[in-house]
């Protein structure tokens, strides 16, 4: 059985690492390389099997990504791959990645609504949550269409639910209270 990898550890070291080389942004580049070969499935199952010996994943790790990112970062997939734990990549690019948003001062925020926004819908929800929390914000937008309308906001711990689904839910609850 793999061990538990904690992706914000991993992070937290790569940013140590990253920050007394002057390399974080080689390594936002190098992550960003090694989360997007964990689409992979064929590769994620191989690197994660305890049926391959370390040296055949070590192997083609540095075959894989020898010519395309750090040592470092290869030395890296190939000790996620020693435990078992490549797949884990993705959450420790998004660790590190916060890592770096808050050296910055900048807030990460999700917005969520039931259809794809525009550009500008998008850049106007951005500048008022950038100014509701005092920082700049990154954004990642996603759809999901069972909020029925609207949008929900996470911005660190703040939540901005303006979906149509909460609406009518707190209708049907006063509704309900009220007979």
């Amino acid at each position: 059985m793999a061990r538990t990898v904690s992706a914000r550890r991993y992070a937290q070291a790569i940013y140590d690492i990253a920050l007394e080389r002057n390399d974080v942004e080689k390594w936002l580049d190098d992550l960003s390389v090694l989360a997007s070969s964990t689409s992979d499935e064929t590769f994620v199952r191989f690197a994660d099997s305890p049926q391959v010996a370390s040296d055949r994943k070590t192997s083609v790790v540095k075959e894989a990504f020898g010519e395309t990112v750090s040592e470092l970062a290869v030395n890296l997939t190939c000790l996620l791959a020693s435990r078992g734990a490549v797949s884990s990549l993705p959450d420790i690019t998004d660790a590190f990645q916060e890592f770096v948003d808050s050296e910055k001062g900048v807030e990460r925020a999700e917005i969520v609504s039931a259809v794809p926004l525009s550009k500008s819908q998008v850049e106007s929800i951005t500048k008022d949550l950038s100014s509701l929390v005092g920082k700049e914000i990154s954004v990642t937008t996603r759809t999901d269409g069972s909020i029925i309308g609207g949008f929900v906001a996470r911005v660190g711990d703040r939540l901005i639910d303006g979906s149509v689904k909460t609406r009518l839910d707190d209708m049907k609850r006063e509704l309900i209270r009220g007979a």
